[in-house]
């Protein structure tokens, strides 16, 4: 180990602590801080590490958390991130925090979440056993100005790493197309079944192929731009899943029982996730638990115990006032909160939407014009807008039919929380990851958040 890894490894130790004992995250600085000592930090920690690293734009971060939990489970420890800070200062932060300050690694394994465009730089550096690539779908647009951007990112990082197998969503052509352009062994996890039974559906209107521009064709469709796809120009067609999640049973508030195929052989696993949007998140992480050579058991027992991470799902008893978070990041993966929501018994009356455009959420919004908002809109919803784009959160609002007289401004974060506490009914938050990031940092001054998936 040379000084100068050694002195990026106590540099981010040093300053993770003084950012801890200042209430603060510490996830990126410290790593940015190592990096600049050591420009080759990830690569000399990840040396000797097993490694798998998740991708993705929609999932990524719950399939992290039941990956990590499995391995912990199956293996003892592993180095992760639980905030899922995941561009190369937060990885960098996550193997210093694993490693003593001499190099020596405290686990054996490393669970990284990854920014699409990081991998450029991760897989390289990483080499990892797997790669599980969720799905790829249009997202933070000044980054990733074209379907295939991301796509095109993450086939550059494979090439750098021949010996990784791949984790692939069959049902995202984008993802799917992956396969076409390196050697790599796949693995393909997909859904087979509807994911609400209610047939409550997001589906966009056109979806081109991206071998040929030519208008895809479905013969089933779970949501957004994903199913069992053909074109009808080209032959571009679906791959048959290896592990597939062939039907959702037993729906409950909190918990799920999904079948699911694994091979020819078919197995229920109970599942401690909302169903819908997050029965391919489970199948995802279990494809990629499984190509690790996690057992089975060990798969299944991480979905069976899985806990959501901060801001996803979380909820705050504020003085009464029961009050969740759910994390909205592009038109397809607030959609299918909105169509979660719908599925439930009744639509919330009280609704709080706050928007941002930090570079975390991708500077520009007009993605929020495609969302449903209306299907969660009735003549009694109350709405607070909020955030450093409010205005552009309140129009798209009162375009889906909500009364001016019912909408409420409050960028005050402090304030908000008081008007909260004010209501004392159930409230549901939807927002964005800097808004949803500083209006907890200003929750947890003075409330602790209930583990939901325990209430």
């Amino acid at each position: 180990m040379s000084v100068r890894t050694s002195a990026a490894i106590a540099t981010c130790h040093a300053t993770h602590k003084v950012m801890r004992a200042m209430g603060r995250n510490a996830r990126a600085l410290p790593g940015k801080l190592a990096l600049k000592l050591d420009g080759d930090l990830i690569r000399h920690l990840s040396e000797g590490h097993k490694t798998i690293v998740i991708t993705g734009t929609n999932g990524k971060t719950t399939t992290t958390h039941m990956v990590q939990q499995a391995i912990i489970n199956a293996f003892g420890s592993a180095a992760y991130d639980p905030s899922s800070t995941n561009l190369s200062q937060g990885i960098a932060t996550t193997l210093a925090l694993d490693s003593s300050i001499g190099g020596k690694r405290k686990s054996d394994w490393a669970v990284i979440e990854s920014d699409e465009g990081a991998t450029k730089r991760l897989l390289p550096a990483t080499l990892p056993q797997v790669l599980v690539v969720t799905n790829l779908y249009r997202d933070q647009v000044d980054r990733y100005p074209t379907w295939t951007t991301a796509r095109d990112y993450i086939i550059e990082a494979i090439k750098s790493s021949p010996d990784t197998t791949l984790v692939l969503d069959a049902d995202c052509q984008v993802t799917a197309s992956i396969a076409d352009a390196v050697p790599n062994k796949v693995v393909w996890f997909g859904m087979e079944c509807d994911p609400y039974e209610n047939g409550v559906g997001d589906f966009d209107e056109r979806v081109e192929c991206v071998k040929c521009g030519t208008q895809l064709e479905f013969s089933h469709r779970s949501f957004a731009h994903l199913g069992t796809f053909s074109c009808p120009n080209c032959g571009y067609a679906h791959h048959m899943a290896d592990i597939a999640v062939t039907a959702i049973s037993d729906r409950r508030e909190k918990s799920c029982t999904l079948t699911v195929r694994v091979g020819e052989r078919e197995l229920e696993l109970p599942a401690n996730i909302r169903a819908g949007y997050d029965a391919y998140n489970a199948v995802a992480a279990f494809a990629g638990l499984v190509a690790l050579g996690v057992s089975e058991d060990e798969a299944a027992n991480a979905l069976a115990h899985f806990k959501h991470a901060a801001h996803r799902f979380e909820i705050f008893d504020i003085d009464g006032a029961r009050t969740r978070l759910l994390l909205m990041k592009n038109t397809a993966g607030c959609n299918q909160l909105i169509n979660m929501i719908a599925s439930e018994d009744e639509l919330p009356k009280n609704l709080v939407c706050l928007l941002g455009n930090e570079i975390m959420d991708g500077i520009y919004t007009d993605w929020i014009e495609d969302v449903r908002w209306e299907t969660l809109i009735t003549p009694e919803t109350e709405v607070t807008v909020g955030g450093p784009c409010f205005a552009d959160m309140k129009a798209r609002i009162v375009k889906a039919g909500v009364a001016e007289q019912n909408i409420r401004v409050e960028t005050d974060y402090a304030k908000l929380i008081e008007a909260i506490a004010a209501a004392g009914e159930p409230v549901t938050v939807i927002a964005n990851c800097s808004t949803i990031e500083d209006l907890r940092v200003e929750l947890v001054k003075n409330y602790e958040p209930l583990d939901y998936w325990e209430q």
